[in-house]
């Protein structure tokens, strides 16, 4: 989720991370800091600042990623080779080091930042390069270092705060639509989980213990109760603890053991950290969809594994189920549809949602990695 907090923490860590190092290089000598070119040296900060900023925000998501290691590399050998360039050239505002590093800090845009990337490529790219021909022509002015320079270098300033700040829009905007698509996915939820058939199927289930006398009655009751008043509740939370999710699907694993009278086999492991927060009712859909199409179609031998483990760095949620494979009704529904667009904005590109079938067993893995 984009929590403030978690924003905070990263500037005020990347910051703190900028300053050292540059006192540290200055103070060695490795740099040079003209206290008169303020514009140039807000442009230089400022820039690092906000990638390292950025390097905190999504440190965790940036482990998660494939190939991540070797994206940092090539852009460290990128940007040493456009130290060594400029160097070797020792023509002051090079705009050929300007160049390359535009595209060095494109390519630590695209490496942070991937799915803003690739829906503003297309308005990222034309301004900067409408900006190094800007400051192309610029450059070889003859009053160029008496009276442009500060221009230029402003000029390349301004982009970064225009997509910073398109950037928290884009935050903004994807939590109004995960509020409302959590919405919608509660009315779902009340709709499909909460449905008249489960109800009256747990009522009649009910209705028998009740004339049996069963000591199982108020237990039934009891579950019933808590699952809708967590669906109810609950839902309307942007978060709630994992133990209270894990005690909800407990008390529906619950009911659909006493609703099937051929008892499928039904295994729920769980090792979790209590205390994490996670966005309600996602864990549900595989598990519905297990019974909905893998256990009801099946009149004996059906099995549900579920496998819930999560640790400091990451959840992982695994359900197996045996279905029919001459059924017609094992297709996909919209609760898979709608589960992988609340992953989407819930957990944006910290997230895995693999579903496979073999032979006659459908699988789901997910996986959310922590923020």
């Amino acid at each position: 989720m984009f929590a403030k907090a978690a924003i905070y923490r990263a500037l005020g860590w990347g910051l703190g991370v900028i300053l050292l190092a540059t006192l540290l290089l200055h103070y060695l000598g490795l740099i040079r800091i003209d206290p008169q070119e303020y514009l140039e040296n807000i442009l230089i900060l400022g820039s690092w600042w906000i990638l390292v900023s950025l390097l905190f925000y999504y440190g965790k998501k940036i482990r998660f990623r494939s190939k991540s290691l070797l994206e940092v590399l090539y852009l460290g050998l990128f940007f040493s080779g456009i130290l060594l360039l400029d160097r070797w050239m020792d023509f002051p505002d090079n705009p050929v080091s300007i160049a390359l590093l535009i595209l060095f800090w494109v390519g630590v845009a695209r490496f942070v930042a991937p799915a803003f990337f690739k829906k503003y490529q297309k308005l990222i790219l034309p301004v900067y390069g409408l900006i190094w021909g800007l400051f192309l022509y610029i450059r070889f002015t003859e009053n160029y270092f008496s009276d442009q320079r500060e221009l230029a270098i402003l000029m390349l300033l301004l982009p970064i705060p225009f997509f910073l700040l398109l950037w928290i829009f884009e935050q903004w905007k994807r939590l109004r639509d995960l509020e409302v698509e959590k919405n919608q996915a509660e009315l779902a939820m009340l709709k499909n989980q909460i449905n008249p058939h489960f109800l009256f199927n747990t009522l009649n289930n009910l209705y028998g213990l009740s004339v049996e006398k069963s000591d199982q009655a108020p237990e039934v009751v009891l579950k019933l109760s808590d699952m809708m008043r967590y669906t109810i509740y609950e839902g309307r939370k942007e978060e709630v603890t994992l133990a209270k999710e894990v005690e909800y699907l407990e008390n529906f694993l619950g009911l659909q053991k006493l609703r099937h009278r051929n008892l499928p086999t039904i295994s729920f492991e769980v090792s979790i950290l209590e205390n994490r927060m996670i966005s309600p009712l996602l864990l549900l859909v595989p598990i519905e969809n297990a019974f909905k199409h893998g256990v009801e179609k099946l009149t004996e031998g059906a099995f549900v594994n579920i496998l819930l483990e999560s640790n400091d760095e990451k959840l992982r949620f695994q359900v197996e189920n045996n279905f029919d494979p001459d059924s017609t009704s094992h297709q996909p529904g919209i609760g898979l549809e709608n589960l992988k667009r609340r992953l989407e904005l819930a957990y944006p590109e910290a997230h895995i949602l693999q579903i496979s079938k073999n032979k006659q067993v459908h699988q789901v893995i997910l996986e959310i990695l922590w923020s």
